[in-house]
């Protein structure tokens, strides 16, 4: 019986472990956003408000999200990404207004990953998908957008969006370019020591966020 209340008291002392760390980095992704608008002295419209809440409300989605797998997996070994980000991209796609994006997934994840990398990963899909519903299709169309996902259990994976919209505004380089959304993608794609990378013409967008398998440690001499 000891062992057993030792075994359920580590399980839970790990899981407030990681809801304290997935925490901490929801909230680095909230004061970055605050920085932004404050850095800006612009004025919003009760409209643009609203989009920031939604963005925000967003993100605390990806990350209840997150604890909810983790509370139902039984292997120990992480978060299965596919799974995960299935429940995200539906999420994200009944956020807009009704009929404005038409979701497909492709899930080619078996592996388990890492829970801080799969809130990452999450947090960068959710702001694709979002972004993919907001300016896609300026003239209103539905959007359609299909995310793919490949994992492996040495701790790398793959997640693709692409979009059938207008693409990226001339002279637009997404490697330096946007607002808050492209600086908060980019810092936690570097957070991942992973890629984000995008191709784009006047027929869609893809983006591809590619994290390289775990490096091995060498044996000492």
């Amino acid at each position: 019986m000891s062992t057993l209340i030792d075994r359920r008291f580590v399980g839970m002392a790990e899981a407030d472990h990681r809801i304290a760390n997935n925490l901490a980095s929801l909230s680095a992704v909230i004061r970055l956003q605050r920085n932004a608008i404050c850095k800006s002295g612009e004025t919003f419209t009760t409209e643009q408000v609203s989009m920031l809440l939604d963005d925000i409300r967003a993100r605390i989605q990806v990350t209840a999200r997150l604890h909810k797998s983790l509370a139902l997996a039984t292997s120990g070994n992480g978060v299965k990404l596919g799974d995960f980000l299935r429940e995200i991209s539906e999420m994200i796609a009944t956020l807009g207004s009704e009929g404005k994006m038409y979701l497909s997934f492709e899930n080619g994840c078996d592996g388990y990953i890492d829970p801080r990398h799969a809130l990452h990963a999450g947090l960068i899909t959710a702001e694709l998908l979002t972004n993919a519903s907001k300016y896609a299709h300026p003239s209103g169309l539905v959007v359609k957008v299909n995310v793919r996902c490949e994992a492996r259990d040495d701790g790398s994976f793959m997640v693709e969006v692409t979009d059938d919209g207008v693409g990226f505004p001339e002279n637009f380089d997404p490697a330096t370019d946007g607002g808050l959304g492209f600086q908060l993608m980019r810092s936690l794609a570097n957070g991942l020591n992973a890629e984000l990378q995008f191709e784009h013409d006047d027929l869609g967008v893809r983006a591809r966020l590619a994290k390289p398998k775990r490096a091995q440690c060498l044996p000492k001499n």
